[in-house]
């Protein structure tokens, strides 16, 4: 179960609406995220993919502490501060370690599991980024839209090694749940700066609705507006 680490359609709408300078440190995140992602590669031998990983645990921690030695995690900690939990990224490595031995959950229980390695860590770390801190709201809030996001991603590429017989309706019912509430999370006072998050969201809701607008649709863009404008206003 090699991993990808594909870019959201959305990407481009969300950060044109973020409206805050902190998410100019998402870019090494999603650099190291594809790094730690590439370890998995079907034509890169285990034993290397192994020891790939292994140096990222050690690099994980080394950032956590505050001395990282690559240049995408001295960047990170450069654009990010002190404030957010970099550990979190152990987990995503977790992730990336059992996608290389091909692991395969078995159930909803292992499978939800599972993309909170993957994606829920990753995307509470991205909020914590953007808030400049922690706490129990948007551990919540990135837990849920890793959860929409990771399933999606799966659903889309028709990962069969990852959802085995599990019923796909009711995985995408699953999906425009944790997406839908992950809004709901925030305290009001955290939306204005979680709108890069917020937006994705929407637009995948939109996405999943009407069965893929065009990204460059209009009706996508006056969605990222408002959902953005919403968002400052709280």
């Amino acid at each position: 179960m090699p991993e990808t680490a594909p870019a959201s359609p959305d990407a481009p709408l969300a950060l044109a609406f973020a409206a805050n300078p902190r998410v100019a440190a998402l870019a090494p995140l999603a650099k190291i995220d594809a790094e730690i992602a590439a370890s998995t590669r079907a034509d890169l031998d285990h034993a290397v993919g192994h020891a790939r990983l292994e140096w990222w645990r050690g690099e994980i921690g080394r950032l956590a502490a505050g001395s990282p030695r690559h240049p995408l995690c001295m960047e990170l900690l450069k654009l990010g501060g002190e404030a957010p939990d970099y550990g979190l990224l152990l987990e995503r490595v977790t992730a990336a370690e059992l996608a290389l031995v091909g692991y395969a959950p078995h159930g909803q229980v292992e499978l939800l599991a599972y993309i909170g390695r993957s994606h829920g860590a990753r995307e509470t770390l991205a909020a914590q980024l953007l808030a400049a801190g922690r706490s129990e709201s948007l551990a919540t809030y990135g837990a849920r839209l890793g959860r929409g996001f990771g399933l999606l991603e799966a659903l889309v590429a028709g990962d069969d090694a990852l959802l085995g017989e599990l019923p796909r309706e009711q995985l995408l019912a699953r999906t425009r749940l944790a997406l839908a509430t992950a809004p709901a999370a925030l305290a009001l006072t955290e939306r204005a700066a979680q709108a890069h998050g917020l937006v994705r969201a929407a637009l995948a809701i939109a996405r999943l609705d009407r069965s893929g607008a065009a990204p460059g649709s209009l009706r996508l863009l006056w969605l990222a507006w408002r959902t953005a404008r919403r968002a400052q206003r709280e």
